[in-house]
């Protein structure tokens, strides 16, 4: 494949705050701890080492969590790393989406194995582990019971009445979505080992976290990437102080709303809104917000209900029955991993923004936010009609309606603007107007009325040339739109909006090291894959 890349700041799909953490606006300085570059990472890395964490811990629940899954030399030996002070992990995560969901789920991924591969390139005498933190505990599950294919949206099913953490959700009409798969595949080549992967790891008998994790495993073991499951009631006994703090004193939402708020005063947009208590409680078909009403600590859309006491004797009993939400899971995580770097989209990159104060006064090491790669990956078809269009990359990222304007007027035979000619009417309006004036300088306005009528209706004269020259076109309008509906489906980036199983369907299991060579989070720019 041919790679080109774009800087973010030229697709008109990433914020203003993404745009200026990417060229070091230094207004976003106290907002991070260090800075997105590789020379960084020295101090980075120097700093964490000043920040011990349990590492036998982990170890010990990674081993235990990888007990049901075959395992990689590569992932055994970066456990086995994780044991010695001079290995980080750069870590980055995802909801446990149907079959990966969109396409970014992977790209994050590779992009966290890359980062570690250059640290270590970089740092030789450190070991790096690249890890993806399972969303085991969200509850949003029409966000993660669907992917999309050919435009057609396939989805698992939950029973009546299940609810809580999506990772305990059982795949109870997997057998049916595999059947659809099929279908919807047909005969195309490539399409049944697309149908036997699903199937391989979707069952009835897995739930949304054996599936997720065991796919996850067969696609990226190899290269050593570990992953970890959150919902661990050891692991979440290194918490219980900070959850303890979190129901007694509820002050974190204050630092994450004062740092919101200078966010907002230089412009940028809130993310997240924190809650007084950040924790939800956990339980078979439940989570629910922990709330404080009349000194007592209630389970919202339940009758559990607690005194300070009673809670807190819960939570050092069961602390796996507290699940932290957006604001706090970071917090976790950086608690129980010797982590280095988070890798995120723009949006899980703008809540971070907000949480730096809050790091800070819990004495927690704030990690270094790194953008994933974003990738537009062009088929040779899509290629071959850019080509004949003359069509380069960077034209693909203008809105559809000017890009057409653009190609067809340069490929008319006449001059479609009548700038000129405008230029000269308002030449002869004006010399109309200064006579005018002496005159009687009320006709002023009448003047610039009539102006205005001529202008107009040169404007439409100019909009009809450019409607007859797209009809004479129209073969390669219609190829433009072609195009960039099959690259930016309904007008946003093909990587939210695909699934894993097009470019396996193109590429095979060959995509995967492909992906691999090509993306590097700290080049900084969108990733273009042109296939020939």
């Amino acid at each position: 494949m041919n790679k080109q890349t774009i800087p973010y700041s030229q697709t008109t799909f990433f914020s203003s705050l993404i745009n200026d953490y990417l060229t070091d606006d230094e207004k976003l300085d106290s907002f991070i701890n260090h800075n997105c570059s590789l020379q960084a990472f020295a101090d980075a890395i120097a700093e964490r080492k000043q920040t011990s964490v349990n590492r036998e811990l982990i170890v010990k629940q990674l081993q235990q969590q990888y007990n049901d899954l075959p395992i990689s030399n590569a992932v055994k030996e970066n456990i086995e790393q994780l044991k010695n002070t001079n290995c980080f992990t750069i870590t980055t995560g995802h909801q446990l989406n149907l079959f990966t969901g969109p396409l970014y789920f992977i790209y994050k991924i590779i992009s966290a194995i890359n980062l570690a591969k250059t640290l270590k390139a970089t740092y030789p005498e450190n070991d790096f582990v690249p890890v993806f933190w399972m969303a085991t505990e969200d509850h949003d599950f029409e966000e993660v019971n669907h992917f999309t294919l050919f435009n057609e949206r396939l989805s698992i099913q939950k029973k009546a009445g299940e609810d809580g953490a999506v990772g305990r959700l059982n795949l109870t009409n997997a057998p049916q979505v595999a059947q659809q798969l099929e279908e919807l595949l047909g005969d195309r080549n490539g399409g049944d080992k697309i149908v036997e992967l699903f199937r391989q790891f979707y069952t009835s008998n897995n739930n949304f976290t054996q599936a997720t994790k065991a796919l996850v495993n067969h696609l990226f073991g190899e290269y050593g990437l570990v992953i970890i499951d959150g919902d661990d009631a050891e692991l979440k006994k290194s918490m219980i102080p900070y959850f303890e703090q979190e129901l007694v004193t509820q002050k974190n939402h204050q630092f994450i709303e004062q740092t919101t708020q200078k966010l907002t005063d230089l412009g940028y947009k809130s993310q997240v809104t924190p809650r007084e208590i950040n924790l939800f409680y956990l339980d078979n078909n439940l989570r629910e917000r922990i709330v404080v009403e009349d000194e007592q600590y209630k389970v919202l859309n339940t009758n559990l209900s607690f005194t300070k006491e009673e809670i807190l004797t819960e939570l050092n009993n069961h602390p796996e029955k507290f699940s932290p939400n957006v604001v706090m899971r970071p917090l976790y995580q950086e608690v129980i991993l010797p982590n280095l770097a988070y890798i995120g989209g723009g949006g899980e990159l703008a809540y971070w923004f907000q949480l730096k104060a809050m790091f800070n006064v819990n004495n927690v090491f704030f990690p270094t936010l790194i953008l994933r790669n974003s990738v537009l990956v062009i088929d040779a078809g899509s290629t071959k009609k850019m080509q004949k269009l003359s069509l380069e990359v960077p034209q693909l990222f203008e809105d559809t309606e000017e890009l057409i304007k653009e190609y067809v007027t340069q490929h008319a035979d006449i001059n479609l603007a009548l700038s000129q000619q405008k230029e000269q009417l308002a030449k002869l309006y004006e010399t109309i107007e200064n006579k005018a004036v002496q005159l009687d300088k009320t006709l002023q306005a009448v003047v610039n009325a009539e102006l205005q009528k001529a202008t107009n209706g040169i404007n439409n004269i100019e909009a009809r040339l450019l409607k007859a020259e797209k009809q004479r076109e129209e073969v390669a309008v219609n190829q433009i739109r072609s195009i960039k509906d099959k690259l930016f489906p309904n007008g946003g980036l093909q990587e939210r909006h695909d699934n894993m199983s097009s470019l396996l369907l193109f590429y095979g299991m060959d995509i995967i090291p492909i992906l691999m060579q090509h993306l590097h989070p700290l080049d900084k720019e969108l990733v273009v894959l042109m296939d020939k």
